[in-house]
């Protein structure tokens, strides 16, 4: 796999795929670039598609584990990515990449990013900072609950997590490998969730933002990810959600034709 080397030494891994206009996917958490394998052929005959490796997943070197601004470290690296390809970049992130390819965005130079594309982004951040308390406390106290069990390394807890976004019982109907990969990584995704609730972008940043962007979410899905999405509209300029039919927060995978429609239709 190819990588971009960050100026403070560490290296960042992608895939790459296709010719033409550039495309920059952006994975959630626990996962790596491989999560957009399902999308990617949908993508590849008309764009250069690079599929990253967040920081700690893949081939990439890991941020520091505060919570508070990592999202933002994540996104600076994602950032430069997007940069090496020039300007107009289709940027698009899944879950927690939502929260960072949001980051990649504002950090990145101006024109870089032309749409940005957000696929049930847990940008907690915006409940915040539209004051949708409603939404924001049940959410935080069941995903800290999670957290500090995941980190203290309690077995099976990591179903708390799988089955809030994909419906009771998700977790234990999963085939055997995905289990043991999940538990495997719970304490690094109790990480990024902590680090999805102490994001530090703006409302004057998120103002700023100048690119469209996108919100899809699933009519199988929670109802925080509208919620999230109908906060996110309210801080950025230029915004419109979309929903998908039958989706929930596995979309990547049961709809990965509808997904590379709203990144570049």
């Amino acid at each position: 796999m190819p990588t971009l080397d960050l100026p403070d030494g560490k290296k960042l891994s992608y895939r790459e795929e296709g010719s033409g206009p550039p495309v920059v996917l952006v994975h959630g958490s626990p996962a790596d670039s491989r999560s957009w394998g399902r999308v990617t052929p949908h993508l590849r005959d008309r764009f250069r598609v690079l599929a990253v490796d967040l920081p700690g997943y893949g081939g990439s070197d890991g941020v520091p584990d505060e919570p508070a601004g990592r999202a933002a470290l994540m996104g600076a690296a994602v950032a430069r990515l997007a940069q090496s390809c020039g300007a107009g970049v289709r940027l698009a992130g899944h879950s927690y990449g939502g929260v960072v390819a949001i980051q990649a965005a504002l950090q990145a130079k101006a024109g870089t990013v032309g749409h940005l594309a957000l696929f049930e982004p847990v940008f907690f951040r915006a409940l915040h900072l539209t004051g949708d308390k409603a939404a924001l406390d049940p959410a935080v106290a069941h995903f800290e609950d999670y957290a500090g069990r995941a980190l203290a390394a309690e077995p099976g807890v990591v179903r708390l997590m799988i089955d809030y976004w994909f419906g009771n019982g998700a977790f234990a109907r999963m085939p055997d490998p995905v289990r043991g990969y999940l538990e495997a990584n719970a304490a690094r995704n109790a990480l990024d969730v902590r680090s999805s609730f102490n994001d530090i972008a703006t409302e004057a940043q998120l103002r700023g933002l100048t690119a469209p962007v996108m919100v899809a979410t699933g009519d199988k899905s929670p109802e925080v990810v509208r919620a999230i999405g109908r906060g996110l509209l309210k801080l950025v300029p230029n915004g419109r959600m979309e929903s998908l039919a039958g989706a929930n927060h596995g979309m990547l995978d049961s709809h990965p034709d509808a997904v590379a429609r709203l990144i570049a239709p």
